[in-house]
């Protein structure tokens, strides 16, 4: 702060600095011509007065600098009325006018920005109520599916229970990003199962598996994970429907899931591999960008926010994400998790 005060200080006084210093170096000419024998006394005289008198100057404007700047920065912080007058009685009337705009304009700013605020609130607060208002009719819809199986025929049945799949799962994004909207998330960081984990989202995921010919093979070890189990849960939902999405409809498709331990990080690691469209090497730089859909078939179908979702909570919960994919050949996932 201390070099930007002097710099700004000797832009703006150098004129009568240099003034300062031509004065001197005329009246040292001057004792010389006057008084030569007394001109080795007189020279460290005038220069030590010279310096001086700058030094005081430069100190009583830098103060009166300081002044300024003050209440200037306070009133930029709360642009009141009250700010507004000392900031007057300050720089003089001749500012008024500008000063009299500018705070009119700030204070318009800090109401937008407050209305702003409380909508943004409003709306998150409404985006999860809905959520969980809607949880229990699609609940409803889910047990009457599993309960009335058998009164519908094996088609129906798959293309209601796929749709019950995809409904949840945009639930769940809708949740999970409003969630992560707040200024402070909370998670409840645990030791979690990666078996059991597995476990839950295949057989979440089965009919879904099903209807569209994907299978699935897996190597899963039960790995020692600490992580938030909901948001793991949402994550592996997110890596398989995404595999699913993209699968290649011209061979057999199949999803490969292994889990391990890489000596190289000193990490845990979940995999998800499958034999899909991939992704263009050109691609994969944004493949986490909120509303990424890149370049394939498939992305009237596809909103771009599952994977900037996954994203948004490996990098919450110190989840590494490593990518690997080769177009119209496959997609790899790595999670690696820290060693705790």
């Amino acid at each position: 702060m201390k070099k930007v005060n002097w710099l700004h200080l000797f832009q703006h006084s150098h004129h009568w600095i240099l003034l300062l210093f031509v004065n001197s170096a005329l009246f040292i000419f001057l004792a010389w011509v006057a008084y030569p024998k007394e001109f080795k006394i007189l020279v460290p005289t005038m220069l030590i007065i010279t310096l001086v008198t700058m030094l005081y100057g430069v100190i009583i404007t830098l103060k009166k600098q300081q002044e300024k700047q003050n209440p200037f920065y306070q009133f930029l912080k709360e642009p009141s009325l009250e700010k507004e007058e000392h900031l007057l009685q300050i720089l003089g009337n001749s500012y008024k006018e500008v000063v009299h705009n500018l705070a009119n304009e700030l204070r318009r700013l800090h109401d937008e920005a407050l209305e702003a605020k409380y909508q943004s609130l409003e709306y998150q607060t409404f985006i999860e109520s809905w959520v969980h208002e809607i949880k229990t009719p699609l609940s409803l819809f889910h047990f009457v599916l599993q309960n009335r199986k058998d009164e519908m025929s094996s088609l129906v049945y798959k293309r209601l229970d796929h749709a019950n799949i995809t409904i949840h799962d945009y639930v769940e994004r809708i949740l999970f990003f409003a969630k992560l909207q707040a200024v402070h998330v909370d998670y409840s960081l645990k030791k979690v199962s990666i078996l059991e984990c597995f476990e839950d989202v295949l057989l979440e995921l089965q009919s879904l598996l099903e209807e569209q010919k994907v299978s699935v093979h897996t190597d899963i070890k039960d790995i020692p994970v600490i992580s938030d189990e909901r948001a793991l849960h949402f994550i592996l939902i997110q890596l398989l429907v995404n595999a699913i999405k993209y699968r290649n409809v011209d061979s057999d498709s199949f999803i490969w899931i292994e889990t391990g331990f890489e000596h190289e990080k000193d990490s845990y690691y979940v995999k998800v591999a499958d034999n899909g469209l991939g992704v263009l090497q050109s691609d994969l730089p944004f493949i986490f960008d909120k509303g990424f859909t890149g370049d394939t078939h498939n992305q009237k179908q596809s909103t771009g926010m599952g994977l900037f979702l996954v994203k948004k909570l490996c990098d919450d919960l110190q989840i590494e994400m490593k990518v690997d994919s080769e177009y119209k050949r496959g997609f790899t996932m790595k999670l690696l998790f820290p060693k705790v």
